[in-house]
C-alpha cells in the first residue's frame, strides 16, 4: 500500500500544476524534488521487498574514478570558457535545489534500472559469464530505449543512443561497487554537469571543443569499462548476484 501511495504521488506531480512558492524556478525544482523523491522512496521500498541488497558497504571504490570522469566531462567546458554559456541564477538556494533535484533523479532512476530491472534481467539469463554479459548489454539498452517515452524526434533518438552508453557506465558502477547509492551519486553528478546551463543559465552549447573533448574521454573510458566488464571475475559475479537476490552462491557457474 505504501509503495502504491508513493507511486501515485510520483505520477500526480508529473501532471499537477501546483504552486508552492512564488519564484517560478524554485517552485519548479521543489515540485520535481517531491516527485522524484516519492519515486525514489517507492523504488527503495520495492527493492527491500524483493530482497535486493545493494545498500551495504561499497566495494571497489577506485572504479568510481572513471565513472566520475565521465560525469564531470558531461559539463560543456570549452563552450563555458569561451563565453558561449552564462549562468543566470547564481543564488546558493537555487544551486542547492537544482543539485537536490539532480541527485534524486539519479537515485530514482538507478533504483529502478540498476536495482530492480537489472535484477530482473539477471534472473532471465544463465548465471555464467555469457549470461552476465547479456544482462549487462540488455539492461543498458532498456535504459536507453526507456527515453523513447519522451517522444519520437531526432533529438530523442540521439538521446536514446547516448543513454544506452551511459546505462552501460552506470551498470559498470553497479558491478564494481555493488552499491546502488554510488550509482545514484554518479548519475546525479552527470545530470548536474550536463543540465546546469539548461536549467540555470542561457542554455547548453555544444561547440567543437566540447564535442571533441567528450568524444576522446568517452572512448578512452569506454575501452577501459568494456575491458573490465569482459574480465569481470566469477567471485565478483557471485557476490553481485547474491545481492541482487537472483542466485545462491552454489548456483553461479564459471
Amino acid at each position: 500500500m505504501l509503495i502504491a501511495l508513493f507511486c501515485v504521488l510520483t505520477v500526480l506531480f508529473d501532471f499537477w500544476d501546483v504552486k508552492l512558492v512564488s519564484n517560478n524556478f524554485r517552485n519548479k525544482m521543489l515540485v520535481k524534488i517531491i516527485q522524484q523523491g516519492s519515486g525514489a522512496i517507492a523504488a527503495i521500498l520495492l527493492m527491500l521487498r524483493l530482497k535486493i541488497r545493494l545498500f551495504g558497504k561499497p566495494q571497489g571504490w577506485i572504479y568510481l574514478i572513471p565513472c566520475l570522469i565521465i560525469a564531470i566531462d558531461n559539463f560543456q567546458f570549452s563552450a563555458y570558457f569561451n563565453g558561449e554559456m552564462t549562468l543566470i541564477r547564481k543564488g546558493a538556494l537555487d544551486f542547492f535545489l537544482f543539485g537536490a533535484y539532480c541527485m534524486l533523479v539519479g537515485l530514482f532512476e538507478e533504483c529502478i534500472f540498476r536495482g530492480i530491472i537489472f535484477s530482473v534481467i539477471a534472473g532471465l539469463f544463465s548465471k555464467d559469464k555469457k549470461g552476465f554479459l547479456y544482462t549487462y548489454v540488455v539492461s543498458s539498452l532498456v535504459f536507453g530505449c526507456a527515453h523513447l517515452l519522451n517522444g519520437i524526434s531526432g533529438a530523442v533518438i540521439l538521446q536514446v543512443g547516448y543513454t544506452c552508453l551511459t546505462g552501460g557506465l552506470f551498470a559498470f558502477c553497479l558491478m564494481k561497487t555493488q552499491n546502488i547509492l554510488c550509482c545514484a551519486a554518479i548519475h546525479g553528478i552527470y545530470n548536474f554537469c550536463g543540465l546546469l546551463f539548461d536549467e540555470m543559465g542561457t542554455g547548453v552549447v555544444f561547440d567543437v571543443g566540447t564535442a571533441v573533448t567528450m568524444l576522446i574521454v568517452s572512448v578512452l573510458v569506454g575501452i577501459f569499462v568494456l575491458w573490465k566488464v569482459w574480465t569481470y571475475s566469477e567471485e565478483e559475479r557471485t557476490s553481485l548476484y547474491q545481492k541482487l537476490g537472483v542466485v545462491k552462491q552454489k548456483e553461479v557457474n564459471k
